[in-house]
């Protein structure tokens, strides 16, 4: 029988440091585990000193250097969903978290988030939390995530809230991968369609001007029309493509300020259809996002102020906001949310059901799933659209086109007849 220090936190969050008695490491977290702790690092005594924690596995100075490069890059949220589960999974079996990490880290394809990890494997070694080593990584791990993270350790469900994020990660990334698959084949006809245009405008139509402009003849109005359009965009091409360029840039500057933020997600929102569509979704994502927070313990008001983050959008962000502020002044949920005049009935009476039954984090799940469906359907129904859509327009494009060539030849026949 052997010796092994531990560092674990109980079910109330408290940090335990003692030792166990066991013949090898997977008996001492077996035992650990039926104890109902969660294990942070477990050593045997017979290498270190008595009491004395655990050396510091150093971590390379090129990944160190390389810190500032990661911090900035974004990693797909489908990587990130398949790290939650499997750290879950270890952590849940009993693995101390550092060795969870590191094994997991060592095995990540994903190389940003694989330096990250590492990173955190090395910030546990030098006594820092893991809800801390999360919080120094903010564009891998967002708000949700880190919070969470914290909250998980100090009620000691960190196994089942990652289990939770994992779920939560898995159902946005399978939404998102749908929508993108709908609208693969749509967006390649429109981009081969806009090619086509640019390739007929560029060089097929000049050719045929050049033919019509040797007859000496007087063209029909409607070709004259359309090779004049089509000689004006040839002959400023440059400087219509540097506006475009200008344009595009000053808008996307404007985006990117807290001013022009809001103004964009406010249009997207008024949009018709369009802004249906995006109301739903930004409320699938509150709305799971809030039941993952209120079921892992954490208080109503600091779970609002997160998943206003989260949703992704700024109107429906300071709406949540706002919705908080109403709530620390006494006002119920389901009452907070009817004042602000963005949430739906459904979401309202759903939430009033909820809070009435104590089960705000179940009616909350349900509200999500049944937006999730709803945003699927629609988009699957938009790209069916948007296909014949785009090749009745290409359709019409051509055949101006047609028009435009053909009608000078029928005039030319008619004069020689």
């Amino acid at each position: 029988m052997g010796m092994f220090s531990y560092i674990a936190k109980n079910k109330e969050g408290q940090e335990i440091r003692s030792s166990v008695e066991a013949s090898t490491r997977l008996e001492a977290l077996e035992a650990l585990r039926k104890k109902g702790l969660t294990v942070v690092d477990l050593f045997g005594i017979e290498h270190e000193k008595a009491g004395a924690a655990p050396k510091a596995k150093k971590v390379k100075p090129e990944k160190k250097s390389k810190r500032k490069a990661f911090q900035s890059a974004k990693v797909k949220m489908g990587d990130l969903a398949i790290f939650c589960r499997q750290l879950a999974i270890s952590v849940n079996a009993g693995v101390p978290l550092r060795d969870a990490l590191d094994t997991i880290g060592q095995d990540l394809e994903q190389p940003r988030l694989q330096m990250a990890v590492m990173d955190m494997v090395g910030q546990l070694n030098d006594g820092k939390s893991f809800s801390q080593a999360v919080s120094s990584h903010p564009k891998i791990f967002n708000v949700m995530f880190c919070g969470l993270a914290k909250v998980a350790e100090e009620a000691g469900k960190l196994p089942q809230t990652l289990k939770q994020l994992a779920d939560y990660l898995e159902r946005t990334d399978k939404l998102q991968r749908r929508i993108k698959a709908m609208s693969a084949y749509p967006s390649f006809i429109a981009g081969f369609f806009v090619v086509v245009c640019l390739i007929m405008t560029l060089f097929i139509l000049p050719q045929f001007t050049d033919i019509f402009g040797g007859f000496g003849a007087k063209l029909p109005f409607f070709t004259t029309m359309v090779f004049g359009i089509n000689a004006f965009f040839v002959d400023n091409i440059i400087t219509i493509f540097a506006i475009v360029i200008v344009l595009v840039t000053v808008v996307t500057l404007y985006v990117r300020t807290p001013a022009g933020s809001y103004r964009k997600d406010k249009l997207k929102l008024a949009t018709p259809y369009v802004g249906d569509l995006a109301l739903k979704y930004v409320l699938a994502r509150f709305c799971r996002s809030l039941a993952i927070m209120v079921n892992s313990g954490v208080a109503i008001s600091t779970a609002l102020e997160i998943c206003a983050e989260a949703t992704g959008n700024k109107v429906l962000e300071r709406t949540v906001l706002d919705v908080r502020d109403r709530i620390l002044t006494g006002h119920g949920i389901s009452d907070s949310l009817a004042q602000s005049g963005v949430f739906p009935g459904l979401v309202v009476r759903m939430v009033s059901v909820g809070e009435d039954s104590g089960q705000l984090p179940e009616v909350l799940e349900k509200v999500a799933d049944l937006y999730e469906d709803q945003v699927e359907v629609s988009i699957m129904t938009t790209m069916a659209l948007f296909e014949p859509v785009i090749i009745c327009v290409f359709g019409g494009f051509v055949l101006v086109i047609v028009l435009a060539i053909y009608l000078p030849i029928f005039s030319v026949s008619s004069s020689v007849s």
